[in-house]
């Protein structure tokens, strides 16, 4: 799981890392490590990002993160991983020059570790909708504030929550962002 961890980071952080050397174009995409609570006794979620841009705001990304750390129901911990596919739109205005990028976000979101599966065996398969900004401070690096909402068909945590048919969660999130 740490290869995989490390393969995944890897992927998205060192192209992104590699075009901040370029200063005469617009990077096509971002990276970003993020961390925040979240809602229904999920605790601490944090984990990493990345972002390409295909038209204009448009974009395509992936996300690993981790979701209940540190928390736990019933003597059981809650912690799960939360891995997306999501497509974005940021909106890209030209008054605040670059500084500024509200976005919206959602996609494909799997479940998984410990408690995720449901009664058949299955991994939780679910979805993400949120949004937020990112502001650059400078013109590679800045900070991104955001919120998702996270919700699937399956039964996750059920050791931990044993008469929840449901567990959504809603998670506030704080990061650091690189283009």
């Amino acid at each position: 799981m740490k290869k995989l961890i490390v393969t995944v980071a890897l992927f998205v952080m060192v192209p992104v890392s590699l075009l901040a050397q370029d200063t005469d174009h617009q990077p096509p995409g971002l990276g970003y490590i993020f961390v925040g609570p979240a809602t229904h006794q999920m605790g601490l979620t944090a984990g990493f990002g990345g972002e390409g841009y295909v038209y204009k705001g448009l974009g395509v990304g992936a996300e690993l993160g981790t979701a209940g750390f540190l928390t736990s129901a019933n003597g059981n911990p809650n912690w799960i991983g939360v891995g997306s596919a999501n497509a974005s739109y940021h909106f890209f205005t030209k008054k605040a020059q670059g500084k500024v990028a509200p976005f919206v976000t959602g996609g494909y979101t799997l479940f998984f570790g410990q408690d995720t599966f449901d009664y058949t065996g299955s991994i939780a398969h679910g979805f993400n909708v949120g949004g937020g900004v990112d502001y650059f401070a400078s013109k590679h690096i800045g900070f991104r504030f955001d919120f998702r909402y996270y919700a699937h068909g399956d039964h996750i945590l059920w050791a931990s929550f044993p008469n929840d048919t449901q567990l959504n969660f809603a998670a506030f999130r704080i990061g650091l962002t690189f283009r």
